[in-house]
């Protein structure tokens, strides 16, 4: 890989995830970002609010609440109020939401096997523990900025 193969390797990888959630929205009328709340909230369970969103994806609080809310109306995904914090809602898929997330979460893992094509078992083995250093280098890096940010 040339000096900035990693990246661009990482980017590609995000326009094939960004393209499965459109191809797999526009069955449903359902935007990237709706795919991606459905799909996050099937991965995080139980508990997931809105909060849990906006941190981990990054993306604007009323961007998601818009999201949420058509989520609910096309009753794809319920809210219910938190017993200890009545300002936040849990958020849970209904049986139709999970049938897409679930579509969505088959149609990665398909994705990552094909990205494996070609590897042995070894080089699978050393692809994965790069990424965790890479993985964990990442972290580290937004855990700094965050920081900075909140000075």
């Amino acid at each position: 890989m040339h000096k900035n193969g990693l990246l661009d390797c990482v980017h590609n990888v995000f326009l094939v995830k960004q393209n499965i959630s459109e191809e797999i929205g526009k069955n449903y009328g359902l935007s990237v970002i709706d795919v991606n709340i459905l799909t996050f909230v099937d991965i995080c369970g139980k508990n997931t609010t809105a909060t849990d969103i906006e941190q981990r994806r990054k993306i604007k609080k009323n961007t998601i609440s818009v999201h949420v809310d058509a989520l609910v109306q096309k009753k794809l995904l319920e809210r219910s109020e938190v017993s200890d914090d009545r300002r936040k809602a849990e958020l849970r898929l209904t049986a139709k939401g999970k049938e897409i997330a679930q579509q969505c979460i088959e149609r990665r893992c398909e994705f990552g096997r094909k990205l494996q094509e070609g590897l042995t078992e070894q080089e699978i083995a050393t692809l994965n523990h790069c990424f965790e250093i890479v993985n964990k280098n990442a972290l580290s890096l937004l855990s700094n900025w965050q920081i900075e940010k909140d000075k």
